[in-house]
This record gives structure tokens, C-alpha cells and sequence, in this order.
């Protein structure tokens, strides 16, 4: 069951990857699903992140002065200061590996 729902999984992003990339096929979508995917990597990231940053496998992590917290507001702000996007990762990364030593 699980094989066949990765493999099946797979074989759709696939394709869906497929027929946006693939420079032979015509395919343009209508400007508002182009608007509205702009969106998907940042709710993606968030999904993804969100539970890094809050939850301690099944616990809330102790907000205030956790450093996966701390450190995802570092880089929030270093995000909004710099437009670079690999500085903002070492910059980050910098950020916690600190606070990890430091707690």
C-alpha cells in the first residue's frame, strides 16, 4: 500500500511538472491560477516549517526561548532586511547553530 502510493504520488507530480515545464507543450494557464500559484511556494515552506518551529514531536515547544523559535524570527527579519537569498540561509543558520550551543 505504501509503495503503491508513493509510486502513484510520484507519476502525479511528475506529470504535473511535466506539462508546465516542457517547452514543446503549449499549455498557458488562464492569469489568475498563474497569480494564485505565486503563492504555493511560501504556503508549502510554512506548512513545512511551522511544525519544525512549534511542535516538539507530539508537545508545544517552550515559545519564548526556544531556539528554533528565536531563530526563525531572526530569519523573518534578516528576510525583510536582505533580498539575498543565500545570505539569509547562512545568516539564519548562523543564528541558530549559536543558540543551540548557547542552550
Amino acid at each position: 500500500m505504501t509503495w503503491l502510493l508513493l509510486l502513484s504520488l510520484a507519476l502525479i507530480v511528475f506529470c504535473n511538472r511535466y506539462l508546465f515545464l516542457e517547452p514543446n507543450i503549449k499549455l498557458r494557464l488562464p492569469v489568475l491560477i498563474e497569480k494564485m500559484l505565486n503563492y504555493s511556494a511560501p504556503c508549502l515552506l510554512t506548512a513545512i516549517c511551522a511544525p519544525i518551529v512549534f511542535f516538539d514531536g507530539s508537545s508545544l515547544r517552550s515559545i519564548p526561548l526556544d531556539p528554533y523559535f528565536i531563530a526563525a524570527i531572526f530569519c523573518v527579519i534578516f528576510a525583510l532586511i536582505f533580498k539575498n537569498l543565500l545570505l539569509n540561509l547562512a545568516l539564519s543558520l548562523a543564528v541558530f547553530y549559536i543558540l543551540i550551543f548557547m542552550f
